[in-house]
């Protein structure tokens, strides 16, 4: 009976020491550097109570990182946070709301003591400003010590001004639970804890001329603790409003493994045309200690005071091809990087030209259409109106198109041309007459010679006999455009650059005959 006793005895003291304490002495100081490892793997996280066992030794590594605690003194915002805070840990932009919209270099500052750990505020670089927004009331975060049971709130408030955008104001209330005690394993190892949970309730708000936007930012954090390790030996936070969870981290050992990857970036857009200026996103994983940014070939120069070794540099390319884009980073301990070969391609605008086989068809004919643009494009989309009567051949999209015509009348033709940096459009109003099939030409005896038809700028006339001759240019309307007494004897020809490219009537009166060709400008 003593010796059942005894044991009972024990087994009750064991449990009762596994009951930890949290104090300040077991979390960060200035100047603490902690790795930590994250993961997409899905487990239970709610679950919390009394003497509770969290097994979480299958976790899979998605990435790794480490986190520093700074001195205020070695971050862009010390006149901000200088006196009034412990350290400040540098944020990913994609954990911090609306801020990372639109802001760089973001920090939260923690003031710590042996009664409490509280945020005091946030700095952010804004337009090249390093800004701090600081909370009166402050977000308490801990109130030590923790013990299970341990519930508390907090309100805080910040706001700042931003420039050229406003105010940007911060409000949450904090309600904190030390909702369970028990042991966790991760991959890192298996320690005695204590489970908190903090629901956090956030409204960003960036004030316009008096006009409020506002940006949830609620969330749940759940953090196990264990004596002596400083940092949460696991940390989960959720999204409120869609019970998703935003990030798994738990601290852990260097792993190489977890590297692979985590360099990533896109571009503002990937073609364009020379002396464009295109943007760089970083959208790698974590918070990297350097950038490295190689762009080959070497014609283009970087802008707006950003450089290789930027986050997110601007770039201007000054000569035409395809550039192949590098990022190089390097972590604490690590380094990873990504090429995109010929991820931007720089060319020529485009300028839509088109031909035509035959601009005068009968019903049933076969008329070639043929692309004879600038700039290399690499896209073609034909449209001819009105729609009904024309069968495409061989389709609307390539480079040179087959069509037919089942009605007479005239047809406007219509090209738009794109590469990867530009896109042009040209429209030829009344280019194509149909004819009834069984027409025929009657070939007459004439007294001139008009060439080049097709022309451009400049139209030739030759007369059988050089005397003054009555000249009249009509539009396809039937409206006269040029009407004139053309001379053989000072004048060759005539002026055609200032009219609109399409179909024209030649007429000229001699000796009372008359002549008159269908004339076409292109």
């Amino acid at each position: 009976m003593k010796i059942k006793l005894l044991i009972s005895f024990s087994m009750l003291s064991l449990l009762a020491n596994s009951q930890i304490s949290i104090l300040n002495s077991d979390m960060p100081q200035v100047n603490d550097a902690l790795r930590y490892s994250t993961s997409t793997s899905t487990f239970d996280y709610t679950t919390a109570g009394a003497n509770h066992v969290w097994d979480f030794s299958k976790i899979q590594v998605a990435n790794q990182d480490v986190q520093k605690y700074n001195s205020a003194l070695s971050t862009p915002y010390l006149l901000q946070f200088l006196s009034n805070s412990s350290y400040g840990i540098p944020q990913s932009n994609q954990s911090v709301g609306p801020i990372g919209n639109f802001a760089s270099n973001v920090y939260l500052f923690y003031k710590t003591s042996a009664a409490a750990q509280v945020i005091v505020g946030r700095g952010a670089t804004i337009q090249s400003l390093p800004l701090g927004i600081v909370y009166a009331p402050k977000d308490t975060v801990f109130k030590y010590p923790l013990t299970f049971g341990k519930t508390y709130a907090s309100n805080y408030y910040g706001e700042q001004s931003l420039p050229t955008l406003g105010t940007l104001k911060q409000a949450g209330s904090r309600s904190t639970e030390v909702d369970g005690w028990g042991s966790i394993t991760t991959p890192y190892g298996t320690f005695d804890c204590i489970r908190v949970k903090s629901i956090v309730d956030e409204m960003d708000s960036i004030i316009l001329t008096g006009f409020g936007i506002p940006f949830p930012n609620n969330k749940i954090e759940y953090s196990w603790f264990a004596k002596n390790e400083k940092y949460p030996i696991m940390e989960v936070i959720v999204n409120s409003a869609t019970s998703q969870v935003t990030s798994i981290k738990y601290k852990d050992i260097y792993r190489p493994e977890a590297y692979v990857n985590n360099a990533n970036f896109s571009a503002s857009k990937t073609g364009g045309k020379i002396g464009d200026t295109i943007t760089f996103n970083n959208l790698s994983f974590g918070i990297p200690k350097s950038y490295n940014w190689t762009i080959t070939p070497n014609t283009y120069q970087f802008a707006a005071g950003s450089s290789a070794s930027s986050e997110n540099p601007k770039v201007i390319f000054t000569g035409n091809g395809k550039y192949s884009v590098k990022l190089s980073l390097t972590y604490e301990g690590a380094a990873d990087d990504t090429l995109r070969t010929d991820y931007i391609t720089i060319s020529e605008p485009v300028v839509a030209k088109f031909g035509c086989s035959n601009v005068m068809p009968r019903i049933g004919e076969t008329v070639n259409l043929y692309d004879s643009s600038t700039g290399s494009p690499t896209s073609f989309t034909w449209s001819i109106t009105p729609t009904t009567g024309v069968l495409f051949l061989n389709g609307t999209i390539a480079k040179n198109i087959q069509v037919q015509f089942t009605q007479t009348g005239n047809y406007s033709v219509q090209l738009k041309a794109s590469n990867a940096g530009s896109t042009n459009t040209v429209k030829l109003t009344n280019y194509i007459q149909v004819w009834p099939t069984g027409l025929t030409r009657v070939e007459a005896k004439t007294f001139a010679k008009i060439f080049p038809n097709p022309g451009k700028n400049f139209i030739q006339i030759e007369l059988n006999e050089k005397q003054a001759t009555q000249l009249n240019l009509f539009s396809i309307l039937g409206k006269v455009v040029i009407s004139k007494s053309f001379d053989p004897l000072s004048e060759s020809g005539i002026n055609t650059e200032n009219l609109p490219r399409g179909i024209y009537f030649l007429e000229l009166k001699q000796n009372g005959e008359k002549f008159t060709q269908r004339l076409i400008l292109e």
